[in-house]
């Protein structure tokens, strides 16, 4: 006798508003690009852990909660394609440039991921400590006690040249600040709302600078590229990735090692979380001297190097915490491949689903007075690592982590020791996202000396104290 189906009936729709003329995804998508951190926050506070666009078959779904995001960013059926939302034409130099690790999946993301990994670990990463110590060294050299410094613009310049430095073992200044130019003007051109509304090239349009820029980008990596091919240079990351992979014998092409090396290069985030953290160091004074005074003690003034980071466990709970109120890569978007679900609710294949750090890290559950910066409690907080992810999570997390996060020490560091910096009356603090989140404004600096005492901090005004609770 032959067995009925029975059928188990609808999925139970998603919390969030009805949509049917895909009018409030249209004004989602409007709005992750031009103001993503407060409508994050409000559809969190208005629908939940778990919502969508519209509730029944939704288009754009939200997973907030920690859970959720675990399933999302470990899950198979949730693939990463960084930049589907441009029309990007095959073979163009943007689509070259972005055809790394950020949008490939399966068996070619492991592959690609296994031939970078070495060059990212933990043991090896500490090889490139000299080089960061040397060039940080370089740009404080140039700072004086009393003046004042753009923060973003001085940090930005130094990562970038860090970051060429180590990726591509180029040394000189003025090719680094070129190129770090040239990957900002590409940030912002993307960034702008218009490279979406109208993706033709049309003369003065964002959609054809940033063509135009990536097409310079791409130029400058094959040029380095090519030297790599003649020249092994160990142990930067183009020399190792233009060899074969010395376990399976497989070697990248070069528009593979193109698009890898870009996204290495990709490193205003590491600047980023370098000014959050001198911000917030600034508006929570005893914070910061703490930090000077760790630093004074366990380094003293010697170049710091990584056995002195270890113990150094009030940097390491400063940067935990700064990490976690503002994390570089605020969101993340996945897109739901067949069969994906989350609690249970099944996802239309091709929606797009966002996960954000900024968010699930402001759970007041797991991180009890979440808007407040209180690096003390990374003393015993023990957060699920679906919890707490400023790095990403599952496959697609960030294969730099380990190296920015030994950047953002070392330089942290070394800025204590020898140029601590305040901030000065009236200065205006707004966060925004250009892929990363950053300032959308200048934010000075004042140098101070390392034995100076410091004057109490004068609050900040702008749209951070919208997302922060400061003193």
């Amino acid at each position: 006798m032959s067995q009925r189906l029975v059928d188990p009936g609808p999925t139970p729709m998603l919390a969030g508003p009805a949509d049917p003329l895909g009018l409030r995804r249209l004004s989602a998508g409007l709005n992750l690009l031009r103001q993503p951190l407060p409508f994050l926050l409000a559809t969190e506070q208005r629908y939940g852990p778990l919502c969508g666009l519209s509730r029944s078959r939704p288009r754009t779904v939200f997973a907030f909660g920690p859970e959720q995001a675990r399933q999302v960013l470990t899950g198979r059926a949730f693939l990463s394609d960084a930049f589907r939302h441009l029309r990007l034409p095959p073979g163009s130099p943007m689509m070259l440039l972005t055809s790394g690790l950020l949008r490939l999946n399966g068996t070619v993301h492991r592959g690609h991921r296994q031939a970078m990994q070495s060059s990212f670990s933990p043991h090896h990463v500490h090889v490139y400590s000299d080089a960061i110590v040397r060039h940080t060294d370089e740009v404080l050299d140039e700072w004086r006690p009393g003046e004042r410094v753009d923060l973003f613009e001085q940090m930005t310049r130094l990562v970038s040249r860090i970051s060429v430095s180590t990726i591509a073992g180029i040394d000189d200044r003025a090719a680094a600040d070129h190129l770090n130019d040239l990957m900002l003007q590409l940030r912002d051109a993307v960034a702008n709302p218009l490279a979406v509304v109208l993706q033709k090239p049309l003369p003065g349009t964002p959609f054809a600078r940033m063509t135009r820029i990536a097409g310079e980008i791409e130029t400058i990596l094959r040029g380095l590229i090519a030297q790599r091919r003649n020249e092994s240079r160990e142990p930067d990351l183009l020399s190792r990735l233009t060899v074969p992979d010395a376990e399976t014998g497989t070697q990248l092409t070069d528009d593979e090692v193109l698009s890898e090396a870009y996204t290495a290069l990709c490193h205003d985030s590491v600047a980023a979380s370098l000014v959050w953290t001198l911000v917030l160091l600034d508006q929570h004074r005893e914070w910061r001297e703490k930090l000077r005074a760790e630093a004074a003690e366990v380094a003293g003034d010697a170049a710091p190097h990584p056995d002195v980071l270890s113990r150094m466990p009030v940097l390491d709970h400063v940067i935990k915490e700064s990490m976690r109120l503002m994390p570089p890569a605020s969101f993340l978007v996945r897109y739901a491949d067949h069969g994906a679900q989350i609690d249970g609710h099944s996802i239309p294949h091709g929606a797009m689903v966002v996960v954000s750090s900024f968010v699930t890290h402001r759970n007041g559950t797991v991180f009890p007075e979440p808007l407040r910066f209180l690096p003390e409690r990374w003393e015993s907080a023990r957060p699920a690592q679906h919890a707490y992810f400023p790095f990403g999570l599952g496959p697609h997390n960030c294969i730099g982590g380990h190296l920015a996060l030994l950047e953002t020490k070392l330089v942290l560091t070394r800025i204590m020791q020898r140029a601590p910096v305040v901030l000065p009356a009236g200065t205006a603090v707004d966060p925004v996202v250009r892929i990363s989140m950053v300032p959308a404004g200048r934010i000075q600096g004042i140098v101070t000396a390392p034995e100076e005492t410091t004057p109490p901090a004068v609050r900040v005004t702008g749209s951070i104290n919208d997302i922060i609770t400061l003193p």
